[in-house]
């Protein structure tokens, strides 16, 4: 029976996301033949060009690293071809892959992805996840085919979401179990004892891209689906508002739903702040408990209260 040691694999990512699970695969003795990353972006007010973190790690490690502009590039193609690897481990890399770097590990090509598929197939998934007010979500090990996150599923753990839990605690416990998972399938891949299952398409939903626009507050929505987009957004990039005849945002960090039977005075327009910093919205209250201004470090909602009145003010 093969070990994690004696296995040797090729890398694709890009983000924090996919060093926390290269990293972990690196102190866990697996053989890097090497690493493959989106290429260096402008960044700063320099515009100085800067690699992926994957990248930046990967380098520090004297890994082989390749940074091509399309994974289809004939030159990349030529010189990755020469590693013989029994696997691709595809995180958070950024681009689909072509059927030749699919197929070029003795065994086939793997990616970690952060939902239950078909649930949320594609790039912000536990973003979605929270914002649909899904009740659970998790982290599956998947055969990688040419489809965007369509391919059969080789191991996957649940992941309850609570009404306290934001991005950060979904996306913690994911890679921590994440990286257990991922290790196993390894394993189990290489020593023949896996058993695949296939996608039921009637339930795909796709998880776009988080526009910024989606970061404003709007307070003429339920209380319930605006502590959602705080929740999704806590605690970066932060949902963001203003108060009325100001232009400096404020980040909503954290908030609770309060019902309209336990307020007093229910008579106020949609975003006007009571003296305790609850918001009216169209349906509920939200309770403020965690905000940011501008440039400055988040507080707790009691702190702001001390150095600001608010008392009918109302957010825009």
């Amino acid at each position: 029976m093969k070990k994690l040691h004696e296995i040797s694999i090729g890398f694709f990512g890009t983000a924090n996301f996919s060093l926390c699970f290269l990293r972990d695969l690196f102190e866990h003795g697996v053989k890097i033949q090497f690493v493959v990353s989106q290429p260096p972006k402008h960044s700063g007010r320099g515009k100085k060009l800067k690699p992926s973190a994957v990248h930046e790690w990967a380098e520090q490690k004297n890994l082989k690293v390749f940074t091509p502009n399309e994974a289809s590039d004939k030159i990349f193609m030529e010189k990755i071809s020469k590693n013989k690897i029994d696997l691709n481990i595809i995180v958070s890399y950024g681009k689909i892959l072509n059927e030749k770097l699919l197929t070029l590990p003795n065994f086939f090509s793997i990616n970690v992805h952060a939902s239950l598929l078909p649930r949320w197939r594609g790039a912000a998934p536990i973003h979605r996840a929270i914002l649909s007010n899904d009740k659970k979500t998790g982290v599956c090990i998947m055969k990688v085919n040419e489809k965007l996150d369509a391919g059969p599923i080789i191991s996957e753990q649940e992941i309850g979401i609570d009404e306290s839990d934001n991005f950060k605690s979904i996306y913690d416990q994911i890679i921590h179990k994440g990286k257990i998972l991922l290790k196993e399938a390894i394993v189990k891949i290489v020593n023949d004892d896996i058993k695949l299952k296939y996608q039921d398409e009637k339930y795909v939903s796709y998880a776009s891209k988080i526009d910024k626009s989606e970061l404003k507050i709007q307070w003429n929505n339920d209380a319930n689906d605006i502590n959602a987009k705080i929740r999704a957004f806590s605690p970066k990039p932060g949902a963001w508002t203003k108060f009325k005849n100001s232009e400096s945002r404020i980040k909503i960090l954290e908030a609770r739903v309060i019902k309209d039977l336990d307020i007093e005075n229910k008579k106020l327009n949609i975003g006007q702040i009571t003296k305790d910093f609850r918001v009216r919205c169209a349906k509920d209250f939200l309770e403020v408990k965690i905000l940011q201004k501008e440039g400055k470090k988040p507080i707790p909602a009691k702190d702001f209260l001390n150095g600001n009145k608010i008392q009918d003010f109302s957010f825009s």
